[in-house]
């Protein structure tokens, strides 16, 4: 079983049979990597090129790092082999059985000299014979990974060790702490490319939730048109957004909110931002059935309203009566400002809530991703009825209360709130959805 260097097997005329060796240990000097934006953009693009070629569909993809995973009490996981190693394992749950990680203290020269081949050629033998996909190897001794950390392999003592689990969690913690919030959101946007993707609209993506009065999964109001929310790419997710805005304006009329793919296990992330735009789009037309209804987000919901909207009016909806803005922005100057007010307010959320597990894995790439996919999209003035709404005060997390008004659709009433962002759907709820019924009453369709 002679392993093949990936770079040879991505060049040359591999044979599909072998196991394909990616070698994490070093940099290009011989040292250990420093740059881990570098090294995980390195090996998030050879497992797409590996596992989109189909040369490459019947080998085994073994990756190799060093100190990635810390085995005993004096060990010190590295932060850029254990970047690796949580890349990898999330790539492992898309492709079971074809991925394998080592992570060894071997110093050796690599593939490129006949000692270094021999020793990968042993970890070679040893991981495919183990039928782990996660393995460490600490001199001769073999380590196999479990749920609460590392283990001997099997009918030997346990050795304690730290859970890769959260180390996705624990990275970007650590960039909050060093003042690198873009750098950190780099790192989980390479973590998101190696998730499982959607490129078409399906029945297993998250459905509407009806919101009316408050309460979920409550059909409650009747009045027209049916307002839909869609929901902010917070790390949080989820309807939870409107929850306070629901209570004061859906207690009789028709309110649901479309949820985010991606921020709750097993939900897939959108391949594209077409992908993502035509499955909220659809999900839009799945929720209010035979309904007249309007479309709405905040802050970055509200950019994904008007995404949906024009796509709708693309596709003729005649049902589609309007668009409502809370608080967001066009300009990619302003977004740009919002991100650099985004690391406190990120980092105050996850300090106030633990309990509700607010970073996870799965909401942090989720976030990621749907905020790469926000700077994306290109903005067109709408050919619609549109209500915008904009705060007065300045906060702490968004200092844009001053930014002009933009321009929307060709026919846009703005209305203004004196409050700061994070208050006009929480604590001034009720004047914006006195604000929003108001507006709706002009459109409304008396229910036949």
């Amino acid at each position: 079983m002679a392993p093949c260097d990936w770079t040879e097997a991505l060049n040359g005329d591999a044979d599909n049979a072998q196991v394909i060796v990616l070698d994490c240990r070093r940099d290009e000097s011989g040292a250990l990597p420093t740059d881990a934006h570098a090294m995980t953009q390195r090996v998030s693009t050879a497992l797409r090129t590996w596992s989109g070629q189909q040369r490459f569909d019947s080998s085994t993809f073994l990756v190799l790092t060093r100190g990635a995973i810390a085995v005993a009490a004096d060990e010190v996981a590295h932060p850029v082999a254990a970047a690796v190693w949580e890349l990898v394992r999330s790539a492992q749950s898309e492709h079971p059985g074809r991925i394998i990680l080592v992570d060894t203290d071997s110093p050796d020269a690599g593939l490129g000299e006949l000692s270094g081949l021999m020793a990968i050629r042993n970890m070679t033998v040893l991981a495919v014979a183990s039928a782990e996909p996660q393995l460490a190897l600490r001199g001769n001794t073999l380590l196999v990974p479990r749920g609460d950390g590392i283990a001997y392999t099997p009918d030997r003592a346990t050795a304690v060790a730290e859970s890769a689990d959260s180390s996705i969690v624990r990275m970007f913690r650590q960039a909050i702490a060093d003042d690198r919030f873009a750098d950190g959101l780099e790192f989980l946007l390479a973590a998101a490319q190696l998730r499982e993707t959607f490129a078409h609209y399906s029945a297993e993506l998250p459905k509407g939730i009806a919101l009316s009065g408050g309460t979920p999964h409550n059909s409650g109001g009747d009045v027209l048109p049916h307002v839909v929310l869609i929901c902010t790419p917070a790390f949080l997710g989820g309807y939870i957004q409107y929850i306070l805005l629901a209570a004061h304006l859906g207690g009789h009329r028709r309110l649901s909110v479309i949820p985010l793919s991606g921020y709750e296990p097993g939900e897939p992330l959108p391949a594209s931002l077409d992908a993502a735009i035509d499955s909220i789009a659809e999900s839009v037309r799945e929720t209010v059935g035979d309904d007249d209804y309007v479309v709405g987000g905040m802050s970055g919901g509200g950019n994904l309203a008007h995404a949906t909207a024009a796509r709708l009016l693309e596709k003729g909806d005649t049902r589609l009566r309007g668009l409502i803005i809370f608080d967001s922005f066009i300009a990619p100057e302003a977004h740009e400002r919002q991100m650099g007010t985004a690391k406190d307010a990120v980092a105050d959320t996850d300090a106030m809530i633990p309990d509700l597990a607010g970073f996870t894995t799965e909401r942090l790439t989720a976030l990621a991703c749907w905020l790469d996919l926000l700077m994306q999209h290109e903005h067109q003035p709408l050919d619609c009825e549109t209500l915008v709404l904009k705060c007065t005060r300045p906060s702490p997390t968004h200092n844009l209360n001053e930014w002009p008004v933009e321009t929307w659709s060709t026919a846009q009433t703005v209305r203004t709130v004196d409050a700061q962002h994070v208050e006009l759907c929480s604590t001034e709820a009720p004047t914006t959805a006195q604000l929003v019924d108001h507006w709706l009453g002009q459109l409304s369709i008396p229910r036949t």
